[in-house]
């Protein structure tokens, strides 16, 4: 309830079982009734429905890059969390134990899209850990895995990942039993990361959730730069009401220092850092505090994890072995079946082998 992504679900949750709201919207306001409902309904769900709807919601409700949208839907969600409690309460209830679910070693699977074999997508992991992606909040060195997730939400993992630009394939990555796995449940996990092997983040390459220079005014093509110079990324205007709310953990105007991990570090004490669906789902762009000087101390923020996911820093794994296709119902993903597409194989293999400099 305290973090941005949980108390979205929370609002989505609610806006299910309303007539009022598409349910893709986070209601402007609540309802008791419907509370009441949601809790209710939430005890009939799957695991999997539930994972779908927050990976739907921290990149297209709260995502980094939802720059005046974002802010404003954190905070219409803030202003009615504590009325939503008992639905907090039934998602525990129901899916505690598997939210909470540490790395399972037995089904780690390696997605891939049919994106061009050069370049980074080849780069050898496990090497260069100073080569980080925004601020710093994962490395290019490390490598991804996903525990094999439901059904229900294989379509919106494409889409959160970015895999939409080819056929999106899957592999059984084997893990050694004998890993070193930090695990990451809730924010303050992250924060002790960070706070055990910090690194100072890199400048400017924050979005609307933390000071500095970001995004341009105008809208990028995707979600990578434009060719105009980058603007301030936070515009009073856009924060100002969710600023305003106490106690919320989506954004700050003013800082000392964003910590990240300092990967090179981690990787000498960890073989990979894993975060489970609960982790997720409270830590994906929530600010924790480093100290007491809350507003303009030291700061930590887990971004652009977009799922449950371990992030392995070194070469852990046995033989690949290929997969079905991702299941999806959305008409435009195109997957592959590499047990079964020879020339997907290859390619997925030349990938792979690259990337573990095997």
């Amino acid at each position: 309830m305290a973090a941005p992504l949980g108390a979205v679900v929370l609002a989505l949750i609610e806006g299910k079982v309303r007539d009022d709201v598409p349910w893709y919207f986070v209601p402007p306001d609540t309802d008791g009734d419907a509370v009441r409902r949601a809790a209710d309904a939430v005890r009939t769900w799957s695991f999997g429905s539930l994972v779908r709807l927050a990976v739907y919601a921290s990149y297209m409700q709260v995502g980094p890059w939802i720059s005046s949208q974002a802010p404003a839907t954190a905070a219409t969600a803030y202003r009615h969390v504590e009325e939503r409690l008992p639905i907090a309460e039934a998602v525990d209830e129901v899916f505690g134990p598997a939210l909470h679910q540490p790395v399972d070693v037995a089904v780690q699977e390696w997605w891939n899209s049919a994106a061009e074999a050069t370049g980074l997508h080849v780069a050898r992991r496990f090497d260069v850990y100073e080569s980080v992606y925004g601020a710093g909040q994962f490395t290019w060195a490390g490598l991804w895995t996903v525990t094999r997730p439901p059904a229900e939400v294989q379509g919106e993992l494409v889409a959160a990942w970015e895999l939409e630009q080819g056929p999106v394939s899957r592999w059984h990555l084997p893990v050694r039993p004998d890993v070193r796995v930090f695990e990451v449940h809730r924010p303050e996990d992250w924060a002790r990361l960070v706070t055990q092997h910090p690194a100072e983040a890199r400048p400017n390459e924050e979005w609307w959730e933390l000071p500095g220079r970001g995004r341009p005014d105008a809208a990028p093509s995707g979600r990578g730069w434009s060719a105009a110079p980058p603007t301030r990324n936070q515009r009073g205007s856009d924060l100002t009401p969710l600023l305003a709310i106490p106690g919320q953990r989506a954004a700050r105007a003013t800082i000392r220092r964003h910590v990240v991990p300092d990967w090179r570090r981690v990787a000498e004490a960890h073989d990979g850092v894993h975060l489970s669906w609960a982790g997720f789902i409270t830590s994906e762009g929530c600010i924790v505090d480093l100290g007491p000087d809350v507003g303009d101390g030291d700061v930590a923020m887990l971004r652009y994890w977009f799922s449950e996911r371990t992030h392995w820093l070194r070469d852990v794994f046995g033989e690949p072995e290929p997969l079905a296709a991702p299941e999806t119902e959305a008409s435009d993903i195109a997957t592959a079946d590499v047990r079964t597409d020879t020339s997907r194989l290859r390619h997925d293999e030349l990938v792979l082998r690259a990337q573990l400099g095997r």
